[in-house]
């Protein structure tokens, strides 16, 4: 066997060892995936209220799958459900949940309404990667936002997309950007306008959003039936109404830096004070929790997790559920 040969054949034999091992390994990485934490259980249909809802993020076969946990039990048995989700919001028996899908090299992004058995009712197809759920409180819309360029509200060019769906029939109901906007009594328009973080008031129409236009973020509140949006006051994003309608929770840009300090603020007097995160920055639209206490996604020592966090101002917030993300609270 000459040189050449003998060192193409150790090449080719390196090859297949390197194959195999990785074969090997890959296999057996499927066969020991990583449980959560806790005891489990897998569910048909969403339990009785109340509860919380969102994505589970622990490695492993039940990565991205929605999980429950009952609010009254002693102890916190995860629920699964039977799909998957990058961001889910669920209220009154309707949800929604944004994927993304790889075929053939290319990236699809979609979302389906599901029910309380959690079946898929209706699918809308998606401009871009999810970013932003809400089901109105009432179960009858929800808002879905997605980046159309750029990955983060810390770009320094992006654009989003936000529509309004009717769940029951899946219908498009509007896109933000079309609606006519005010701002001190005047029409307020710009080709560069961006909508995201929407919140629903009780009655399913009236809601609050942020507003993006020539570098400057807007608190907008507005109507989908009556098609219409006032500008509020500046330095909102993702605002979050509480359950009574009197307060919103939302991130403030720092004014040093690029990140987010969670604020409240109080709709009747105007006033807003800024929360004890503890962490420098905190970049989630949160979902309130019961009256004085509000939710959301950050680092945890275990990977991502679900902190609750009081509204007082004071009080620094807890680990909630470890290895989760996207939460839901329905009372």
């Amino acid at each position: 066997m000459t040189a050449r040969m003998t060192f193409l054949a150790a090449s080719a034999a390196s090859v297949v060892a390197v194959l195999s091992y990785v074969a090997v390994t890959s296999l057996g990485s499927r066969k020991r995936p990583a449980a959560p934490s806790g005891p489990v259980e897998f569910i048909a249909s969403v339990p009785a209220a109340p509860f919380i809802l969102f994505r589970q993020t622990s490695p492993g076969d039940l990565w991205g799958r929605v999980g429950v946990v009952r609010l009254t039990a002693s102890e916190p048995t995860r629920l699964f459900a039977p799909i998957s989700c990058e961001r889910v919001h669920y209220a009154a028996g309707w949800g929604v949940c944004l994927v993304s899908e790889e075929k053939l090299l290319q990236v699809r992004y979609s979302a389906f309404v599901f029910d309380r058995s959690f079946t898929r009712r209706h699918t809308i197809a998606l401009t871009g990667p999810p970013i932003r759920a809400r089901v109105a409180p009432d179960g009858r819309r929800a808002a879905l936002t997605v980046f159309e360029k750029g990955h983060s509200y810390a770009d320094a060019v992006f654009s989003t997309k936000t529509i309004v769906i009717e769940t029951a029939t899946g219908r498009q109901l509007a896109d933000l950007e079309e609606l006519p906007v005010e701002k001190d009594g005047k029409r307020f328009t710009s080709a560069d306008f961006n909508f995201w973080g929407v919140t629903f008031a009780g009655d399913g129409d009236h809601f609050f959003a942020t507003l993006k236009t020539r570098g400057e973020r807007f608190l907008v509140k507005g109507s989908i039936d009556a098609r219409h949006a006032v500008v509020m006051r500046a330095d909102v994003e993702c605002p979050s109404l509480s359950p009574d309608g009197t307060l919103l929770a939302f991130k403030k840009p720092l004014q040093h830096g690029i990140g987010w300090r969670l604020h409240v603020l109080d709709l009747v007097s105007g006033t807003e004070r800024p929360l004890n995160q503890v962490r420098r920055s905190v970049d989630d639209q949160v979902d309130w929790f019961d009256g004085s206490h509000v939710v959301y996604h950050d680092s945890a020592t275990e990977g991502t997790g679900i902190w609750v966090l009081s509204v007082d101002g004071v009080t620094p917030p807890r680990l909630l559920l470890a290895n989760a993300y996207s939460p839901a609270v329905q009372r």
